[in-house]
Order: structure tokens, then C-alpha cells, then sequence
């Protein structure tokens, strides 16, 4: 089966056949790969072939549910749900033929607290587990939250309740990770992989090569059939040459997910025979422009919701891809395939979406800035900075003149905009974003972007805005305690109204992005919870 669209919700060419090698492709290269230090979704993807995790979400084209991996079963939560505990199936094994043991479970999770050591990857656990002030185990200590009473089981103790907690256990930093042979901050050179891949040849900037990791057994392991006998990644292909090297088939997928570029794109929807092999799905993940409180003005709220009136959100879109293929207007944060979803407009921009300046002139006077002010803002390369120069076009109407900074893709989120002390030097005001939720809840997208307990100040840090406000914070906590459905989307509401009123985050788009798939691939689905291809399911005919 092919088709436009045909990878979104099932699969196409579904086989069996091993061997082979799978040759992908992207503009930079992985923002790590050390388990505990990655936050890139398309890392992830990589990681999902190189490791296994407690849980690890499946490969149901049309459901985001995780399911046991290293573990035997789910997580096994106590009654005050405080404690969750899980027992680990015996005899998988790292590449070295090492068996993997809780302690190896325990101390990747352990290696998450050492965030002055290795920042970058999710910090929820750092805020929910009770550690007590722990700060890794390069420190010479164990942290009291993370037990293992033998060497088959794992036990987690909570500060509060948490319901989500399996979904957390298929995130990458839950990797075993063998003490012995870390390496701290060098250990992303040379990871030891416990999944059906292992690292032949890794080049920083230019290539990733990997081949089948012997010690490896599929019967153990529900999510991945390792397909191919070797996959490689071609870093640091420029984006428009990456599009012409896809459809000219040097590559069969671009593993990096930003989408076709606007070229490219016009020549696929031309053109039937590569429409065939393209997907545009709804991907989950929210453009949107990041204010930054720390860097003035925007400091001060009237300045902020003068960016918020200005924008040309038309223009914005289109800069995007156009509305459809691009994706669609967003006005509120929450993404449509959450059930929080709304459609509030708390910042109308007129009947044709070009923005109200009249509103934008009026909060400038209110900041006490009425011949406006300049400010820097921060992109990376491609669509990214492309909707920056749309931004300031639109700024520039009301006398808000913006300089567009390109910042490196592969740092962007560890020492580019995700660092608040880059932020501060490079005076950037504003940032070109999108996000996608960690996993598929409301707190696993919200969260991250807007909770002060989640800030992160020596990089890799999500809360651009740093946004830390302490009704905020409550509302989350209650949402995470709310066990009814329709009193936690409230909540969830609420929350968004108040982030909203803040003007930090300035929706513009829910993303849709185009992907083209090499005929020779098989095994081909959007995986629902990333957006992306599941790469590591993926096979070749030839």
C-alpha cells in the first residue's frame, strides 16, 4: 500500500524482510546521544534503536500507549500512590554481554540529578521523585528515591502523586546505563546501547553509523524488529540540498522530521508520483513565538502583549507552509489532539489576521515606549528563520525593530535559546520555537514550557520565557491530582488562560509537516506520539 497519506494511521509495505542498510539523512547533527542528556524528538527516535527503556512506547500506527520493555509489566503503584515499583525481565543484555540489572536502571536515573554535570534531556524526575536534595552520583552517594532491593527490581518513591509516571519510564533517560564504563560528560561519544543497534562510527557534524548489536535478542523485546543489518545518518546536509537528495533517492527518509521546505514542496504536490510517497500529518506539536521576561523590555507585560497585537499572523502562517499543508492558525497552546484543546483567541488580530495595530500602539504607550524599541530575535536556520524575518516585517509596523539572530540547529536548545545565560548576552527578546508534548498528556506538553520548578539554567532549558509564577504552579499540582476527566481539562484550561494573560508564549501554528518516504522503504507509519517516522521500524528492499 502507498498513497499520499498513507503512513498516517497504518502502515505501508509492511514486511519481514531483514538486511540491508537504511541510509538517512539531516541538516545537524543529534543534540546528544547520551540517554540522559537528548531532548530532541527525532533523538529519540534514534534512541528507540539504540536502547531500551523500563517502558517504550509501541508501534501501533494509531495509538500512543506505552507497554513494557525492560520491565515485565507496567509500573505496580502503591495505594497512596507514592511508590511505583517494577521488575525487570532477566537476561537482556548490553552490547558488552553484560546482563542488564536494576542497579544499571537506578543509576541512569540517578545520572539525570547531575544536571551541572549533564544538562540537556527532561528533568521531571529531578521535581517529582523525593531525593531529598540529591545531586547524581558523582557526588559519591546514592539517591535515597531510587531503590533496588535485588537486582531484578526497581522502586521509584514520589513527593506527590503522579499518573503519568509509566510514560516517564519510556523516555531515553531511563536507558540502562552501566556505571563502570561512564564516561560523564564524554559518555554521548560512546554510549553503551542496550538495544538491536550499537555505534560502529560516529563523526560529530557528519555521519552516524550504526550496525547490529549481537548480544541483542528479539524475543525479548515487543517493540522493535531491527530490520536492516546497518543504518547510517548523514549530518549537515543543507535543507533544500537534503530535499533534492530525498526525491533524487540518496536517501530514504530524512531522519530529522522538519519537513519538506518550500521548493521541494511544491514539486512533490505537482507531481503524482511523489505525492504517492509523501505524508502530511497533524504532528502535535505547537509553533509559536517565545518572550523572553528576562531580557527588557519584555520584562514588562504591556511590551510583550504589543508583539502579541502586531504580529501578522497570516503572514506567519504562510511563512510556515500556508495553511493546510503548513499547518493550521493556532490562538491557543494546547494542541488539538489533546483533549484540553480550545479555541480560545485571547489576542485577536483582525478579521484577516494581519494583526491589530491599533491595539499593538496602545500597550507599546501603556509600557511607556510609544516610538517603540528594538529588540533581537533568535532562529535557526530553514522554515525557523524564515518566520523570523515574517515576525519582524510585522513588528517593524508599530516601531518595534527586531534584529534576526541564526543560531547553530544542533545547539539550539542546549546553549542557544534553551540557554537562559546566551539568552541574556545575545539579548534575545524573542525566539522561534515549536514544541511537541514529552508524551501525549496535557502535562507532558504544557508543563516543560511553563512551570518555574521546571527551569533549567545551565542549558537545555524548555521555559524560555522563564516564566515562574506561583499560581501557575498550583494549577499544576491540582491538575495532576484531578482524577476526573472533565475537572483536569478544566483545569488544563486554566492554566492556558493564565499562561495566555502572561503573554509569553505566542501561538501561531498547529503543526502539519511534509515527509517523503523513498519507495524502497517498508514498514513506514507516523508514529502518533512523536509527529515523525518511527525509524527504527523501518526496513529496505534493496
Amino acid at each position: 500500500m502507498t498513497g499520499w497519506n498513507a503512513a498516517i494511521g497504518a502502515v505501508v509495505n509492511p514486511s519481514t524482510r531483514r538486511g540491508g542498510r537504511l541510509e538517512t539523512v539531516a541538516s545537524a547533527d543529534v543534540d546528544s546521544l547520551d540517554p540522559a542528556r537528548t531532548y530532541y524528538v527525532w533523538s529519540w527516535l534514534l534512541q528507540r534503536a539504540l536502547n531500551r527503556t523500563l517502558m517504550a512506547f509501541g508501534t501501533d500506527p494509531e495509538r500512543a500507549d506505552v507497554v513494557p520493555d525492560l520491565a515485565e509489566g507496567p509500573g505496580e503503584v502503591s495505594a497512596d500512590g507514592l511508590t511505583w515499583t517494577y521488575r525487570l525481565k532477566r537476561g537482556i543484555r548490553f552490547e558488552t554481554g553484560e546482563e542488564i540489572t536494576s542497579h544499571d536502571v537506578a543509576y541512569a536515573v540517578e545520572r539525570v540529578f547531575a544536571q551541572h554535570v549533564l544538562p540537556g534531556g527532561p528533568t521531571y524526575l529531578t521535581d517529582l521523585l523525593d531525593h531529598g536534595g540529591y545531586r547524581g552520583p558523582y557526588e559519591g552517594r546514592r539517591c535515597p528515591a531510587v531503590e533496588r532491593p535485588d537486582e531484578h527490581t526497581v522502586r521509584f518513591r514520589l513527593k506527590r502523586p503522579f499518573a503519568d509516571f509509566d510514560y516517564l519510564m519510556a523516555q531515553p533517560n531511563t536507558a540502562p546505563v552501566p556505571e563502570h564504563r561512564d564516561t560523564r560528560e564524554a559518555y554521548g561519544s560512546r554510549p553503551v546501547c542496550s538495544g538491536p543497534y550499537r555505534i560502529h562510527r560516529y563523526e560529530p557534524g557528519k555521519l552516524l553509523h550504526l550496525v547490529r548489536n549481537n548480544s541483542w535478542e528479539r524475543s525479548t523485546d515487543p517493540v522493535r524488529p531491527a530490520l536492516p543489518d546497518e543504518m547510517t545518518v548523514a549530518f549537515g546536509v543543507e535543507v533544500n540540498e537534503m530535499d533534492d537528495r530525498l526525491l533524487a533517492g540518496e536517501f530514504h527518509v530524512d531522519v530529522e522530521g522538519r519537513g519538506i521546505q518550500h521548493a521541494a514542496r511544491d514539486r512533490i504536490l505537482a507531481d503524482p508520483a511523489l505525492r504517492a510517497q509523501a505524508d502530511n500529518p497533524a504532528t502535535g506539536f505547537l509553533q509559536y513565538v517565545t518572550v523572553q521576561t528576562a531580557v527588557p523590555p519584555f520584562d514588562n507585560l504591556h511590551a510583550r502583549r504589543a508583539v502579541f497585537y502586531a504580529a501578522d499572523k497570516a503572514a506567519l502562517l504562510d511563512a510556515r507552509g500556508g495553511d493546510g499543508v503548513g499547518g493550521s492558525l493556532a490562538t491557543g497552546l494546547i494542541p488539538p489532539n489533546l483533549p484540553a484543546h480550545s479555541s480560545q483567541d485571547r489576542y485577536p488580530s483582525g478579521p484577516r489576521l494581519t494583526g491589530d495595530l491599533d491595539a499593538a500602539r496602545a500597550e507599546l504607550a501603556a509600557a511607556g515606549l510609544p516610538d517603540g524599541f528594538e529588540t533581537v530575535i533568535g532562529t535557526q536556520p530553514g522554515k525557523f528563520e524564515l518566520v523570523a524575518r515574517t515576525l519582524a516585517t510585522s513588528l517593524a509596523r508599530v516601531g518595534i525593530r527586531a534584529r534576526v539572530e541564526v543560531l547553530d540547529t544542533a545547539s539550539y536548545y542546549r546553549t542557544g535559546l534553551g540557554s537562559p545565560q546566551t539568552v541574556r548576552r545575545l539579548g534575545l527578546g524573542l525566539g522561534i520555537t515549536d514544541w511537541g508534548a514529552d508524551y501525549p498528556t496535557e502535562y507532558g506538553f504544557l508543563a516543560p514550557l511553563v512551570d518555574g520548578r521546571q527551569i533549567k539554567h545551565g542549558g537545555g532549558n524548555f521555559n524560555f520565557a522563564e516564566l515562574d509564577d506561583p499560581l501557575v504552579r498550583a494549577l499544576v499540582d491540582e491538575a495532576c491530582t484531578t482524577t476526573e476527566a472533565a475537572a483536569r481539562r478544566a483545569v488544563w484550561r486554566r492554566i492556558e488562560k493564565t499562561v495566555m494573560d502572561r503573554a509569553v508564549m505566542l501561538p501561531m501554528a498547529h503543526d502539519r509537516t511534509l515527509h517523503y518516504r523513498h519507495p524502497d522503504l517498508t514498514n513506514v507509519y507516523v508514529h502518533p506520539a512523536f509527529g515523525l517516522y518511527d525509524i527504527q521500524a523501518m526496513g529496505v528492499l534493496r
